[in-house]
């Protein structure tokens, strides 16, 4: 099949400089495009495209084959299109000259559609097939490619890799679309809708392209659960524990007073232990939270899994409370707690103290 979805072209140095080149093809080439219309043909049968006086000069054809029969009928000569093998394509294009006009050319799309619909034809699954097999394989290399950033040690300890891997990954996949032409969405649209004029390279059909290949395995595999072939997992942070007899606890630490280091406690009264400490020193925007790790959180993502029942405390603890400034007999807040409560079965609880 001649159709291709993978057309790879260096970058150009502006968008502007690309259309002013464009633009002037015409003029550079000392010849005027003109466009003749749009003829309907088969894809097993010879169709004419124009009959003249004149000679035709440099016909041919994108896919296809033309021949010129002289003297065909009333002495005019006939400009026959031969569509390639069947399935092959669904629209060509055919350009020729007249001998009167040696720098006008003229253009003619050949639709080879036949019956309306693609839907019934081979064609729609060659293509979807090439089309998915291209995402798979730019899926694969680009998820390769950046789990060399995503499993170094630095980006994992600044970066909420929950988030900000998906960004990173969709902006370096929309840079290799847009870059290389690459818009597998759009073309299996013209596939799917078949227009008489196929639409070119859009930016919804890069932005959806490039958020499949950024998908990775991950997308393949959301795929593969749609279809049926697995079954669909929610994801671990939005079910909560898996366990009937665990539960979820998260601290967030908002400072007042507090220096250094704050231990966080759990247990029964009586019985705490330290189970993490917060070293951070303030709390986060709501935007950079997303995509950076909260190191004034306990656990900086996610949640601590306790048993349940109890009754359980949680308390935060620090010795780091006094300021050189206070006088000797002032007293600073050391601990804030929550709790004794009861604890219920895969509970999430997000607690936010201040010390």
């Amino acid at each position: 099949m001649d159709r291709k979805f993978l057309v790879t072209r260096p970058p150009g140095k502006g968008l502007l400089l690309i259309l002013t080149l464009l633009l002037s093809l015409p003029l550079l080439s000392g010849a005027t495009a003109l466009a003749q219309g749009v003829l309907q043909g088969t894809q097993d049968g010879a169709l004419q495209i124009v009959r003249s006086t004149e000679e035709f000069l440099a016909p041919e054809a994108i896919y296809g084959t033309v021949h010129v029969v002289p003297k065909a009928a009333d002495g005019e000569n006939a400009l026959i299109y031969f569509p390639p093998g069947k399935g092959e394509v669904s629209t060509d294009v055919v350009t020729y000259k007249l001998a009167g006009k040696p720098d006008e050319i003229i253009t003619v799309k050949v639709d080879l559609r036949g019956e309306p619909g693609a839907f019934g034809s081979t064609e729609i699954y060659n293509e979807s097939f090439k089309a998915v097999f291209i995402l798979f394989i730019l899926a694969v290399l680009v998820e390769s490619g950046l789990q060399l950033i995503f499993r170094w040690r630095p980006y994992m300890r600044v970066f909420n890799t929950s988030s900000s891997n998906a960004l990173i990954a969709f902006a370096f996949a929309l840079t290799l679309v847009v870059m290389f032409h690459l818009d597998v969405v759009t073309n299996l649209f013209n596939i799917y809708t078949r227009p008489v004029a196929p639409e070119e390279n859009t930016i919804p059909g890069y932005i959806l392209t490039a958020m499949i290949i950024a998908g990775g395995s991950a997308g393949v595999n959301r795929i593969l659960r749609a279809l049926g072939f697995r079954p669909i997992e929610p994801p671990a942070e939005i079910a909560g524990p898996t366990r009937e007899d665990q539960a979820w606890i998260s601290v967030m630490l908002t400072r007042k007073n507090a220096t250094g280091p704050v231990d966080v406690m759990f247990g029964k009264e009586g019985e705490l232990a330290v189970i993490g400490t917060i070293a951070g020193q303030g709390r986060m925007n709501a935007l950079s939270s997303l995509f950076l790790r909260n190191r004034s959180r306990f656990p900086s993502s996610g949640g601590y899994a306790v048993p349940v029942g109890g009754p359980y405390m949680v308390r935060i603890k620090t010795a780091g409370v006094a300021d050189p400034d206070d006088p000797p007999d002032s007293a600073r807040k050391s601990e804030a707690s929550w709790g004794p409560n009861l604890i219920g079965n895969r509970a999430i609880i997000d607690l936010n103290l201040t010390l």
